[in-house]
């Protein structure tokens, strides 16, 4: 049996990762689900051309990426004083303000991981798409998942809506390019994330780790002959 993610799969078996109940796979109708019959969980559902779907969202959040980071949010007006501050920006003002421990989990939260996610998850989607395989490819996908916590871009974006509210009585407020390309990276992330099929992206890597060993199994042995 092959552990792969969150399921103990081989061709016949699934793990339900909510009760642990041992399940026999099942190829289900385009548009269909399959449950856990103990607890009801949604194992997973069978959606069309997921892969694709998932990259382009995957690269047009990539796209949104560095002007969401690097261009200013929003303008703040304030008794004849004009501010801008873009998100890398609001990470550095509070390094140089001390405030250490904030500052890197801004940076990590809002940054670093969001980026790392979107690159992992373009890697194994583009890699599916091409028809390539490697054995990062599995690691690479676990990685995903496990830094899913860590990546909170709806999170700063309500931070930013809050600070707006409680603002908008006290000074003049007006939207930057990098709150547009902010909210288009949001957007985009969540797309690439609900329309990414987990099951079929294991299956479809098991399968091509199989193609691959048996490929090399009959090349050494053409070699020893």
């Amino acid at each position: 049996m092959h552990v792969i993610g969150v399921y103990p799969i081989n061709s016949k078996i699934l793990l339900c990762h909510e009760c642990d109940l041992l399940i026999q796979n099942q190829e289900i109708a385009e548009g269909s689900k399959l449950e856990c019959p103990r607890c009801g969980h949604v194992l997973y559902r069978q959606k069309h051309n997921t892969i694709s779907k998932t990259l382009a969202y995957t690269i047009t959040a990539l796209f949104c990426f560095y002007p969401a980071v690097t261009e200013s949010i929003m303008t703040l007006n304030m008794s004849g004083l004009s501010q801008q501050q873009s998100l890398l920006g609001g990470a550095r003002v509070l390094m140089q303000e001390q405030y250490y421990l904030v500052a890197i989990l801004t940076f990590m939260s809002s940054l670093l991981v969001p980026l790392l996610r979107l690159l992992l998850l373009f890697y194994v989607t583009l890699s599916i798409s091409v028809n390539y395989y490697h054995s990062s490819l599995f690691w690479s996908f676990r990685l995903y998942h496990h830094i899913e916590e860590w990546g909170m871009l709806d999170v700063y974006m309500l931070g930013i809506i809050v600070s707006v509210v409680k603002l908008l009585s006290m000074a003049e407020i007006q939207p930057g390019f990098g709150l547009w390309a902010y909210a288009g990276l949001l957007l985009t992330s969540i797309l690439a994330t609900t329309s990414l099929n987990h099951h079929e992206v294991w299956s479809l890597l098991l399968k091509k780790k199989l193609l691959t060993k048996k490929s090399s199994g009959s090349n050494k042995q053409e070699i020893c002959q």
